[in-house]
C-alpha cells in the first residue's frame, strides 16, 4: 500500500507542477527590461537522468532554438545538437585538415569542378542507403528561394549571388549526378578547394529525400519533420527536445560506421554557475564551446575539483561590436566608439590575462589573419574629437542589444556601455535571449549590438556577411571596394593571392569599422576523469562522437 501510495503522491504532484508550468509559459515574451536571462535556464536541471545506459551531459549556457539541418538561424548552440544526428561530408579538425566522413573522397583537378565519392556504406538511421539522390534534392530544396537555409552556396554554377535558385528554376546547372555514390559540382569560376571543402564538405547537412520528397517548398519550414527530425544520418539519433532546458540524442544502432559506445548524450542548458557546481557534482561530464563557457573568474575553482581535467584553448573567435551602418553612417562615429573601449580592463580584470586584444573578427592563430593592421588603442580624448569632427547628437540615444547567457560576455558589455557614457554617449541598453536577440537584429532594430561567430578556416566565410548584396547583412554596410574585395577573394584559387586579397580587406573594414572585436579568450575545456574518450574542443569536437565513451 505505501508503494501504491507513494506513486499516486508522485503522479499528483507531477500534474501539479505541468499545471504551473503550463500557466508560466503563458504570458507575453519578457520585455527588454525583464530577467538578464530567460526564464527556461532554470529548468536544466530537469534533464533526465540515465538509469543503468552509458549517458553523456554536455553543459551548454545558450539554449538551442532549433534542430534544422538546412537552417541553423546562426545559432551555436543549435549547432551543437544538428551535428550530434547529422554527418556532413567532411570534418575538419583543429590541425585544420579535413577528413572523410559521408565522402569517400572530394577531388579537383582545375578547382572549378569537384568530383565527390560517397561512402558506400552510408545509410540513414532507418536503413534506408544514402545517395547521390538525397544530396540533389537536399540542394534543389534548400537553394529554393522560398526556403530559407544557412548554406553559403552562391559560388556553384546555376544559383544567383544569395546562393539562390532564380524563380521558376528547379535544376542547379552546377549539380551533375554520375551514379548513386558519385556527383560532381562546377563552380561558377575556379576557386581554392578551401571554400568549397568548408562551406559545402563541412557546413552542408542532407535531407532524406525518401521522406520529404513529397512535401512542397512553401510548407517545408513548418512540417512536423523539423521539430522531430527522427530520420538523420548521425552517430545518434533525435530522441527529446525540451525547449531551453535539454535535447537528449540516443544510439543510431544503424550507423554506417563504428556504433557509438555511448547510449545516449544529453545537451543541458544551465546558467554558467550551475555549469561549474554540475561540473564537481558529475551531474554534467563537459562543457561545449562556443555555448558553453566557463567564466574564466571560476578557473582556480575549476582546476582544483578532483574529478576534472581542464585546459586553455586557442585565443578564440572574439565577440564583436556589430554597428548598423545606416543608423550610425559615419565611420568617424564608429572609430570613436573603437577608441572609447577600454580593452585592456576586459582582459586584464575579467580574462584574469587569459586573452588577447584584436581587432577584426579572426582569431589571431587563423592562417589567413593580418598581423601588420595597427589596433584602435584606448584613447577616449580621441573617441571625443571625432564624435564632435563628425557632429554627432550626443543627446541622441544609442541603442545598444546584448545576448544573455554568457556572463563573460555581458561583464564585458557593461563595461563598454561605462566606457561609453564616458566620452558623453547615451546608450540605452537592451537584453534579450539570442533567438530574440538576432530576430531583432535581423530586421535593423538595433544601433549596435554584440556578438560572436563560428570558427571557419574558409575566410570568406567571415566576409560575405559585409557585403552589400548580402542577405546576411546585418550591418547594412556598403562599400564597392569591400564588394571589389570580397568577390575577388571568393573566386581567386591562388592561396597566396588570395592572402594579399583578405590583408587588404581586412585593411578596409578596419577603416571603415563595420564591426570590432572587443577581445579574444583562451576558453576553458573541462571534462570530467570518468570519460575515456571525449573532450571540449576548439574545433572538430564531434568529429568522432561514436568513439565517445565512459568507465565502466
Amino acid at each position: 500500500m505505501k508503494y501504491v501510495y507513494r506513486n499516486i503522491l508522485l503522479y499528483v504532484l507531477l500534474a501539479l507542477m505541468l499545471v504551473i508550468s503550463a500557466c508560466g509559459t503563458s504570458g507575453p515574451t519578457p520585455s527588454p527590461s525583464a530577467s538578464s536571462a530567460p526564464a527556461t535556464t532554470t529548468k536544466a536541471s530537469d534533464a533526465p537522468q540515465s538509469q543503468g545506459e552509458k549517458a553523456v551531459y554536455v553543459g551548454i549556457v545558450n539554449a538551442p532554438i532549433t534542430v534544422n539541418q538546412i537552417n541553423d538561424q546562426g545559432d551555436s548552440a543549435s549547432d551543437n545538437v544538428i551535428a550530434l544526428i547529422n554527418d556532413s561530408l567532411l570534418d575538419l579538425n583543429e590541425k585544420f585538415e579535413f577528413l572523410p566522413k559521408l565522402a569517400k573522397s572530394v577531388e579537383t583537378k582545375d578547382n572549378q569542378t569537384f568530383t565527390v565519392k560517397l561512402d558506400p556504406a552510408a545509410k540513414w538511421n532507418d536503413g534506408k542507403p544514402f545517395t547521390t539522390a538525397d544530396v540533389a534534392f537536399t540542394l534543389q530544396t534548400a537553394l529554393h528561394p522560398k526556403v530559407e537555409t544557412n548554406f553559403k552556396l552562391n559560388f556553384i554554377e546555376g544559383v544567383n549571388e544569395a546562393g539562390k535558385l532564380a524563380e521558376g528554376k528547379t535544376e542547379i546547372s552546377g549539380l551533375k549526378i554520375i551514379d548513386e555514390k558519385t556527383f560532381e559540382v562546377k563552380t561558377k569560376t575556379p576557386i581554392d578547394p578551401l571554400i568549397f571543402k568548408e562551406r559545402f564538405g563541412t557546413k552542408v547537412f542532407f535531407l532524406p529525400q525518401h521522406i520529404l520528397k513529397d512535401v512542397a517548398s512553401e510548407q517545408l519550414a513548418t512540417h512536423p519533420y523539423f521539430q522531430k527530425p527522427d530520420v538523420t544520418i548521425g552517430a545518434f539519433k533525435f530522441a527529446n527536445f525540451a525547449k531551453g532546458q535539454y535535447v537528449e540524442v540516443a544510439k543510431n544502432t544503424n550507423y554506417y560506421r563504428d556504433v557509438a559506445k555511448l547510449d545516449k548524450i544529453f545537451i543541458k542548458v544551465l546558467p554558467a554557475t550551475n555549469l561549474v557546481a554540475q561540473l564537481q557534482t558529475g551531474e554534467i561530464q563537459l562543457n561545449s564551446v562556443p555555448v558553453g563557457l566557463i567564466p574564466i573568474t571560476d578557473y582556480e575553482k575549476v582546476k582544483g575539483f578532483s574529478n576534472v581535467e581542464l585546459v586553455s584553448g586557442n585565443p578564440s573567435v572574439p565577440p564583436e561590436i556589430f554597428f548598423n551602418t545606416e543608423k550610425i553612417s559615419d565611420p568617424k562615429v564608429r572609430q570613436a566608439i573603437a577608441y572609447a573601449l577600454n580593452r585592456n580592463l576586459i582582459v586584464d580584470q575579467l580574462l584574469k590575462g587569459q586573452g588577447e586584444i584584436i581587432d577584426g573578427g579572426i582569431p589571431s592563430y587563423h592562417p589567413y589573419y593580418n598581423k601588420d593592421i595597427p589596433k584602435y588603442t584606448y584613447d577616449p580624448d580621441k573617441a571625443k574629437k571625432l564624435l564632435q569632427e563628425a557632429k554627432w547628437d550626443t543627446n541622441k540615444p544609442i541603442q545598444f542589444l546584448i545576448p544573455v547567457g554568457n556572463k563573460i560576455r555581458e561583464q564585458a558589455a557593461d563595461i563598454l556601455v561605462q566606457n561609453l557614457t564616458a566620452i558623453g554617449l547615451k546608450v540605452d541598453v537592451q537584453k534579450f535571449d539570442f533567438a530574440t536577440l538576432i530576430q531583432k537584429v535581423r530586421k535593423g532594430e538595433y544601433d549596435i549590438t554584440i556578438f560572436t561567430r563560428d570558427f571557419y578556416i574558409e575566410p570568406s566565410s567571415y566576409f560575405t556577411g559585409f557585403k552589400s548584396d548580402n542577405a546576411s547583412n546585418i550591418t547594412k554596410y556598403k562599400s564597392p571596394i569591400a564588394d571589389e574585395l570580397i568577390t575577388k577573394g571568393e573566386t581567386e584559387s591562388d592561396p597566396a593571392k588570395r592572402k594579399d586579397i583578405y590583408n587588404k580587406l581586412q585593411d578596409t573594414l578596419h577603416q571603415d569599422l563595420p564591426s570590432i572585436a572587443v577581445y579574444s579568450e583562451k576558453r576553458l575545456l573541462a571534462v570530467t576523469k570518468n570519460v575515456i574518450v571525449g573532450k571540449p574542443l576548439d574545433i572538430g569536437m564531434f568529429n568522432n562522437v561514436n568513439q565517445w565513451d565512459l568507465k565502466k
